[in-house]
């Protein structure tokens, strides 16, 4: 198992077909990877004023799809799928536990961009120039890729509640 430092988090998308970009402003949280693969548990302290965005997920228990950067506020993101656990009321905002699974890192969005540029035909200089080109254009990618790949994952794993 490993921890990480959670510094940033944004909810893309919810099952309940909700598809926007919620920035959460996070006092504090951790992200923890167990034994299992691509299997996370996170926790994220949240200040009043995100609470209801976050109370949302947990009253309707909706799984989400969120985005996240670990570490340093400077890396790229991850996207996870996210199913409500717990949530616990602290004297400063309330902690919210979530059970997730990592569907896109860093190395999922460069062979991505590399095959959509070899697809799009683009060869020698000009393909290193494209691929560098959408490089620096890769979160608008990741949230497009995450959001997709979050639709094909409630296709196939219809809620049961």
């Amino acid at each position: 198992m490993k921890t990480f430092k959670l510094c940033t988090l944004r909810i893309l998308m919810d099952e309940s077909g909700r598809d926007t970009t919620i920035p959460l402003t996070i006092k504090d949280g951790l992200t923890v990877s167990t034994d299992q693969t691509a299997q996370w548990v996170a926790e994220i302290v949240v200040l009043e004023n995100d609470q209801p965005i976050i109370d949302e997920l947990f009253t309707k228990n909706l799984r989400a799809l969120i985005e996240i950067t670990i570490s340093r506020p400077d890396n790229d993101p991850a996207a996870m799928i996210v199913t409500p656990l717990e949530s616990t009321r602290l004297s400063e905002g309330v902690s919210y536990l979530f059970k997730g699974k990592m569907v896109m890192m860093k190395n999922d969005l460069s062979e991505s961009i590399l095959r959509e540029v070899v697809e799009d035909h683009f060869t020698g200089e000009a393909l290193i120039q494209e691929y560098k080109d959408r490089r620096s254009k890769r979160g608008a990618h990741i949230t497009s890729i995450a959001k997709e790949t979050f639709k094909q994952y409630l296709h196939e794993n219809p809620s049961v509640s």
